[in-house]
């Protein structure tokens, strides 16, 4: 079976949301990759991460770009 995972893009609070929502039980963060010194984003925020909610996997990143649309109220 293949599976789907979610996407989140955040405008410079990533990280906050993934220790979030690793209080959950049985929830962790996997991987994060960071933005070094002259990269696109702002150094130290969040180029690629990928965490576990109950066995579910999500993705998310820290966007360079401003974008006018936030999440909806089903994310």
């Amino acid at each position: 079976m293949e599976k789907v995972t979610p996407f989140l893009m955040f405008e410079g609070n990533a990280e906050e949301a993934m220790n979030y929502y690793s209080l959950f039980e049985q929830s962790e963060i996997t991987s994060v990759s960071r933005y070094g010194a002259n990269e696109a984003g702002k150094e130290g925020s969040v180029m690629q991460a990928i965490f576990t909610i109950k066995g579910q996997e999500f993705m998310c990143i820290d966007s360079v770009i401003s974008h006018e649309f936030t999440f909806t109220p089903s994310m």
